[in-house]
């Protein structure tokens, strides 16, 4: 009895300690194999989160670059816009500078015809006119002596000169003047003013189809009408130029000044 009893103790030993050492090799593998699966675990999270936070930076660089272009295009942009506008200013007053000038050299004082720029009005003794039209005088200046006049059948005074000139022929200025007036007259037509400078005045008469307007600066050799048809007074005469001159409002002999 005793010795059964001692066998079933070793016996119960023998199957604690078996127990006890399978119980520390299954806490072992479950311990390592929970360590595994935490480790396998732990690195894919970390993995994850580093990848998330990779593309949150590439994100946030991609839009930073994105509003610096932006910034760069808005401004290149005003600069251009601002370059263009300057551009355009300079144009538009070099434009109005240039008109300016134009105007200014084809009106000078008074406006001008057929000039560029303004001529000088300054008649004086020493001034050379050109004739007006090429042509025999049909009656000469006279204010001492009487002359004939053949359409009157009569002598009278001549406060200017009648030049034969066909009709049609362009009538060109003797000199430089500003047309003072143009008006209608019995014995001369259409008749032109002009004053000259320092009291002279030259007069154009028996004209058609004219040129200047009153007020206009003519330069010496500009057309300014050409031959009309003769008034009454001159029927017998023919199609002819009435030239005469005035200083201080008193007739002189256009001759002198003409070559």
């Amino acid at each position: 009895m005793k010795k059964n009893r001692t066998m079933k103790v070793i016996f119960n030993v023998g199957a604690l300690a078996v127990l006890a050492a399978l119980g520390i090799s299954a806490y072992q593998l479950g311990t390592s194999q929970n360590g595994e699966i935490i480790q396998e675990i732990l690195p894919m999270e970390s993995v994850q989160k580093s990848d998330a936070k990779e593309d949150e930076i590439k994100e946030e660089a991609s839009a930073q670059a994105d509003t610096r272009l932006v910034q760069a295009e808005t401004g290149s942009s005003s600069i251009t816009a601002g370059e263009n506008l300057i551009q355009e200013e300079t144009q538009t007053e070099a434009i109005k500078t240039a008109s300016s000038a134009e105007a200014a050299a084809k009106t000078g004082a008074g406006g001008t015809t057929g000039l560029n720029m303004a001529p000088e009005i300054l008649f004086s003794e020493d001034t050379l006119m050109e004739w007006p039209v090429n042509g025999n005088i049909l009656i000469d200046y006279s204010m001492d002596n009487t002359t004939y006049f053949p359409t009157l059948d009569q002598y009278r005074l001549s406060s200017g000169i009648a030049v034969q000139a066909v009709q049609g022929a362009p009538v060109q200025s003797a000199v430089n003047g500003k047309v003072l007036t143009i008006a209608q007259d019995a014995q001369t037509g259409t008749t032109v003013t002009m004053e000259l400078g320092n009291g002279y005045q030259a007069i154009y008469g028996q004209l058609t189809d004219l040129q200047v307007e009153q007020g206009d600066t003519v330069k010496k050799g500009t057309t300014i009408g050409y031959i009309g048809t003769p008034t009454k007074y001159y029927s017998k005469e023919g199609s002819n130029l009435y030239f005469a001159m005035k200083k201080d409002g008193k007739p002189i002999d256009p001759i002198v000044y003409l070559p």
